[in-house]
């Protein structure tokens, strides 16, 4: 499902328009220098050194955190003192390469300057020093969020696979077997085309009342699924069991389907009231928002996905936001889409038909039967 489907301010992954914009800083740096009529043997060789002496810098600043990461070796790294070397300072060969490199330019290359080789080193040492102490070289939070981002490190993306595993994959497959299940013994109650999918609501600000009628007084709870059960984590016969709320408006009943809201947003509600968890109100919106895009992309390749369907939300205080009419607008919109075959509803109780009857023979007034083949003719 197209993040831009879910509600337009669920944000889109980031892509590299950051690399686009060192490439047009490089264009220009070189226009500059080019201008400037400097010799281009003279850039290379400044070049190279700059290059060198951030990475000796950087080499300087994994020692550092060698030193931290040594008094955890155990706990962390199960004792291997190689991991924890490999976790600060990287790949060995490409350390040892940028060491060899640092020291070919600063012994070999002119010497503008006219200093020392080691006094270039010390400065090197007491910059990246002052850097760590006054943390001057801090990641800026847009930095952290793609980190978190691209190598999944988000609360939102352990909610939205813990959601997924232990709830939707147990639930949705054995879903439309319940729903008609459910029919038989209710007279065909859930017999609409968009009747047949769990909807599950997504407040974007996290906002999940326990009683749907409090969110809005034209939900109203109708019966429950029959329930499903199944061992899990030593629990035997864990029970699972899903709600049928009918929609009105203006007072009639115009809809009915499987709703509930999605649990992991309460979670998240709480650890932004809990002052030991040390989330923000604004954090708690980015994480709401990266819950439901991981949530959708993980069904989108999921063969399940097609039972469920999400309606995601940002209610604004005084925008006369109706949660009501905007699930009507989703079971309108999913009967659009439905395709009915024959006289039996989505998940409804069959009408009798012709099949149901006794056979009858047809038997033909010829003498004889005629042969199967054609050239017969």
């Amino acid at each position: 499902m197209p993040h831009t489907s879910l509600h337009p301010s669920i944000p889109r992954p980031r892509s590299n328009k950051d690399k686009k914009a060192a490439f047009v800083l490089l264009s220009i740096c070189l226009a500059a220098l080019w201008e400037l009529g400097e010799p281009a043997d003279h850039i290379l060789r400044w070049l190279v050194l700059h290059l060198a002496s951030e990475q000796l810098g950087l080499l300087f600043k994994g020692l550092c955190s060698l030193a931290e990461e040594m008094c955890h070796v155990h706990s962390r790294y199960q004792g291997n003192y190689w991991r924890a070397v490999r976790a600060c300072l990287g790949c060995p060969i490409r350390c040892g390469v940028l060491l060899l490199l640092s020291c070919y330019c600063y012994t070999f290359l002119p010497n503008t300057a006219g200093l020392p080789f080691a006094w270039m080193v010390a400065l090197l040492g007491l910059s990246q020093a002052l850097n760590i102490l006054l943390d001057l070289q801090g990641l800026a939070p847009a930095v952290v969020s793609t980190v978190c981002e691209q190598g999944n490190f988000n609360v939102a993306h352990g909610l939205a696979w813990s959601y997924y595993i232990g709830y939707l994959r147990l639930i949705l497959p054995g879903l439309q077997a319940r729903i008609r299940t459910y029919n038989q013994h209710h007279n065909n109650t859930a017999r609409g085309a968009g009747s047949h999918k769990l909807y599950i609501l997504f407040p974007l600000d996290c906002g999940v009342p326990d009683d749907l009628s409090v969110a809005d007084p034209n939900i109203r709870f109708l019966h429950k699924l029959p329930e499903q059960s199944a061992d899990r984590a030593g629990i035997k016969g864990r029970v699972y069991t899903n709600s049928i709320y009918e929609i009105l408006e203006n007072g009639k009943p115009v809809g009915t389907c499987v709703l509930e809201y999605a649990t992991p947003l309460q979670t998240l509600f709480a650890m932004s009231q809990d002052s030991r968890a040390g989330f923000s109100r604004e954090e708690r919106l980015e994480q709401a928002k990266l819950f439901c895009q991981t949530l959708a992309d993980i069904l989108a390749d999921s063969p399940e996905s097609q039972n469920c369907r999400l309606i995601v939300y940002l209610a604004a205080e005084g925008c006369g936001f109706s949660l009501s009419q905007e699930i009507l607008k989703h079971l309108k919109q999913e009967e659009k889409e439905e395709v009915t075959v024959g006289t039996m509803g989505p998940l409804g109780v069959p009408e009798p038909s012709t099949l149901d009857e006794e056979p009858q023979l047809l038997i033909s007034d010829m003498d004889q039967p005629l042969p199967l083949r054609t050239d017969a003719f």
